[in-house]
């Protein structure tokens, strides 16, 4: 004997035949909305820290650049006017004042003992990061002599 096999067309199955589920149950839903949040539970955080390492490598670069300019500007002077009281003078930039938090520079400059005619100059420049806690500070040394004594 032949079965019949009849197509509802409402409910678009055949029936006598094993039910097909379509959609999704309640515990699907639930498993799917944990995994959901674990995901985000470990992404925003690595995304927070990316973002907080970036933006500190941005104020090391800035940094940077304001030391090598400073340096560069105070090796321009002759070589009788690099002394203390002339580079207390130099200021930063208003735009890594304004970039870094509370930025604080240090230039000092030494006469050489090993070497009379010669002059080491040292720039440290030190900031805070976006908590208040002191960042590493760039550094930059340089010894110059007379341009005659070359």
């Amino acid at each position: 004997m032949k079965k019949k096999y009849h197509i509802n067309q409402e409910l678009c199955f055949v029936k006598n035949l094993p039910c097909l589920q379509r959609g999704f149950t309640l515990v699907e839903m639930m498993v799917a909305g944990v995994l959901l949040m674990t995901v985000t539970m470990i992404i925003v955080p690595a995304i927070y820290w990316v973002h907080c390492e970036q933006r500190q490598t941005e104020h090391c670069q800035i940094a940077i650049v304001e030391v090598e300019n400073m340096m560069e500007r105070i090796a321009a002077l002759p070589f009788d006017d690099i002394n203390q009281p002339a580079v207390d003078k130099f200021a930063l930039s208003e735009s890594t004042s304004g970039q870094l938090h509370d930025p604080s520079l240090a230039i000092e400059i030494t006469d050489s003992g090993d070497l009379p005619v010669m002059k080491k100059i040292q720039i440290e420049l030190g900031w805070k990061d976006h908590r208040g806690v002191n960042v590493a500070p760039v550094r930059l040394t340089s010894w110059v002599c007379p341009k005659e004594s070359l």
